[in-house]
């Protein structure tokens, strides 16, 4: 099992706190956002990880650099790069794993526990994939991936990008962990190298891809967070501003 860590964003919301750098190297109590991601990714058991990152933020790869000489010196970590921004699934791709595979959204940390061994584990049971869901009022359903999920055996029906909450009467939200195998992520490898067969082919969007998996008869499952598991978002300044009021340490 291969983490893997989408940053190649450009975070230009955040400018006015990084100051053009990266926001996965903001503090968050004695460490930075993308250290607690790492240590989320080693507690989950995984052989390694990958940032998919952006060759203008060369501060990433710096900081992993030292990082693998001292905290991290018992995780192999590399850096890939998405040369273009096409998307969450073109960027998870652009990791070129083979391999089953946790994905950590690099702007989303988790105060308390996280889902992330749960979803490990699912997965090396033979399970598809999985999506940490939680629950979130209908207004603030546009903003999320929301997930349609069969209430007895809690497998994914469908995934509908940001919603009304006229299109749907499910409120569960992605919760920036996903968990795929090695079959899901071959097929998503496979549609970035023909996106001629997608709606949009200038973005791969991850959610339409899991939908195709799942009309192809792949199990997905959802993964609901625990009342010990907060998804803490670092996305844009407002979010970052009240993660840095919580105790990290």
């Amino acid at each position: 099992m291969i983490a893997i860590v989408p940053a190649a964003g450009k975070g230009t919301r955040m400018n006015a706190v990084t100051g053009g750098k990266a926001k996965e190297l903001l503090p968050l109590g004695s460490s930075t956002v993308l250290e607690k991601i790492l240590i989320e990714s080693r507690d989950a058991d995984v052989s390694g990880v990958v940032v998919v990152s952006s060759r203008t933020k060369p501060e990433v790869e710096d900081a992993i650099e030292q990082w693998t000489c001292s905290e991290f010196a018992d995780l192999p970590i590399r850096v890939g790069y998405q040369e273009e921004q096409r998307g969450l699934g073109h960027a998870v791709a652009a990791a070129l794993v083979e391999d089953d595979a946790l994905i950590l959204l690099g702007d989303v940390v988790f105060h308390g526990d996280s889902p992330s061994q749960r979803m490990v584990n699912l997965i090396l049971r033979g399970i598809d994939g999985c999506l940490a869901v939680e629950h979130v009022d209908e207004d603030q359903m546009h903003l999320y991936g929301i997930v349609e999920i069969d209430d007895f055996s809690g497998a994914v029906r469908r995934v509908l990008e940001k919603p009304s909450h006229l299109d749907t009467h499910s409120r569960w939200a992605v919760a920036g962990r996903f968990a795929f195998s090695k079959a899901f992520m071959t097929l998503l490898r496979d549609y970035t190298e023909d996106p001629q067969r997608l709606s949009n082919p200038t973005e791969i969007n991850l959610t339409e891809v899991i939908n195709l998996a799942i009309s192809h008869g792949m199990d997905f499952k959802a993964v609901a967070l625990q009342p010990d598991q907060k998804r803490v978002d670092c996305g844009s300044a407002s979010e970052y501003q009240a993660a840095r009021r919580l105790n990290w340490d």
